[in-house]
């Protein structure tokens, strides 16, 4: 099946604006990825199934729970949906819209250089479900906060959902809280968790030496 003008267009105009920042498109998708070691960037000129033209979502994706798919953790829907009507209105659209993608790239890492601008971040909004919980817990850990990271694993493990992903969430939060009970182990626990990630995902390997990557 041919590609669609509409998201030619999309894909013409995210290569000039994201490739150049070391953004790499995921297959043949409408969706590029910005790799951090730790986190992902995630950049999807959503379609409709309504209408031709793209939504624009932009977030970063934690690779410290294993799973097989991307998740937008923090950010999202960036702006309102943009119609296709004709290759000569759409065009510049297109071309915005990656504009922006590139803008929302560089927003990102600013806002994320480390775990402890992660648990800044979920710190400073209120904490409504088990992945917030979650995450706050991974991000605290790595951050030295092993007081705040044991409390916020804790209220994982005490989530009262019995639905089968939250069970395998209080599963690994219990993991990690042995690690840090332990007093050692943590940082490799985590980090080890990033790597089955990224394989789970189809991103290339980090180097031996990615431990120091958490700074």
């Amino acid at each position: 099946m041919s590609t669609p003008q509409h998201s030619r267009l999309i894909n013409a105009a995210a290569k000039a604006a994201l490739r150049p920042l070391g953004c790499v498109q995921k297959g043949r998708s409408r969706t590029w990825l910005d790799d951090r070691s730790w986190w992902i960037g995630v950049i999807e000129f959503q379609p409709s199934s309504w209408a031709k033209g793209s939504y624009l979502n932009v977030g970063a994706c934690w690779l410290w729970y294993e799973k097989d798919h991307l998740s937008f953790d923090a950010g999202n829907r960036v702006g309102s949906f943009q119609p296709f009507m004709v290759d000569e209105q759409f065009a510049p659209v297109a071309k915005k819209l990656a504009e922006r993608a590139s803008q929302e790239v560089i927003a990102l890492r600013g806002r994320f250089p480390s775990p402890s601008h992660v648990q800044t971040w979920l710190a400073a909004k209120p904490c409504t479900s088990i992945w917030d919980h979650y995450h706050l817990a991974v991000s605290t850990g790595l951050s030295g906060e092993t007081a705040q990271s044991k409390q916020s694993f804790a209220d994982v493990i005490s989530d009262p959902d019995e639905r089968p992903w939250a069970t395998e969430i209080r599963r690994r939060a219990a993991e990690f809280m042995r690690c840090l009970e332990l007093g050692n182990g943590f940082e490799a626990e985590v980090m080890g968790t990033v790597k089955r990630t990224r394989s789970l995902l189809g991103l290339p390997p980090l180097p031996e030496d990615a431990d120091a990557r958490f700074e």
